[in-house]
């Protein structure tokens, strides 16, 4: 399922029963929370993005619940990589602010670890595209719809969208089209 217009939505019957087993949340848009956070907090700088994210967690109910959010070990890697690239040089002996900032939310998102076989069997043997956080989030996925539970994925990437957008067990919540017009 497409999360479409939340303006639209019958919160009860279209998106809680998405979200009672948690969100996946995808590393671009916890680099753009965390982004916005920084910018928010330590550059004192006005985040409009942030706020949007924000807006729509407050729709959806979890505005500040990241105990809500899953990530997987891969995930978690890339959000490192990119903090260190985006923040260690820039900011020198400052940097561990940036980190200290992301730190309560990446510790309060819950952990789904992903086995080396259901990684592997996610690689396209045809046309290999080996992005360790997306094959991530289709192994924790699929795990949830091989349970017949509902999961949502919060997500900025078009092919984890062209996957499930139509699975009746999974709800897209696309960073784009949702959240910022939310």
């Amino acid at each position: 399922m497409f999360l479409a217009d939340i303006h639209r939505c019958n919160y009860d019957k279209d998106i809680a029963p998405f979200i009672k087993n948690g969100v996946i949340i995808d590393t671009s848009v916890i680099k753009k929370i965390i982004d916005g956070l920084i910018e928010t907090k330590i550059t004192k700088r006005e985040s409009p993005e942030l706020d949007k994210i924000l807006s729509f967690l407050d729709l959806i109910k979890l505005s500040g619940k990241w105990e809500s959010f899953f990530i997987t070990p891969h995930i978690l890697t890339e959000v490192c990589r990119h903090l260190r690239d985006d923040y260690a040089k820039p900011w020198g002996n400052d940097f561990y602010k940036a980190v200290e900032t992301a730190l309560p939310i990446l510790k309060a998102m819950d952990e789904k670890t992903v086995s080396k076989c259901n990684f592997l069997e996610q690689i396209d043997k045809k046309k290999p595209v080996i992005e360790a956080g997306d094959i991530s989030i289709f192994v924790t996925t699929n795990n949830f719809i091989a349970k017949k539970e509902k999961i949502a994925i919060l997500v900025d990437d078009r092919r984890i969208k062209k996957i499930y957008e139509y699975h009746p067990h999974v709800m897209i919540m696309d960073y784009q089209s949702v959240m910022l017009n939310a």
